[in-house]
């Protein structure tokens, strides 16, 4: 029996700070060390921010609905038309 891989050890420590420090979260990526500040949502912020995806799901609904209500009739007449010409070949070939 193979004995199973040890684990890798982690390529860096994470980094404690202190609650009393302003929000700042470091990042080491690929290319480098990045800082991203975090600040807190008021109110109006977030009023904001969920107005705004309430009017893009509206815009994005409305399209949608509309492609669909226009290409409904549309699928009515392809469907009544294929139908219609496989009755009168139908109808033609009994015929002969």
């Amino acid at each position: 029996m193979s004995k199973p891989p040890k684990p890798e050890a982690p390529r860096s420590e994470p980094e404690i700070i202190p609650p009393e420090t302003p929000r700042v979260r470091i990042f080491v990526g690929t290319h480098g060390t990045e800082r991203v500040y975090v600040g807190k949502a008021s109110p109006l912020g977030i009023i904001l921010v969920t107005a705004i995806t309430g009017l893009l799901v509206a815009a994005i609904l409305v399209l949608l609905l509309g492609a669909f209500l226009f290409l409904l009739p549309l699928a009515v007449l392809l469907v009544t038309g294929v139908l219609v010409v496989g009755l009168v070949r139908f109808y033609f070939q009994r015929g002969s």
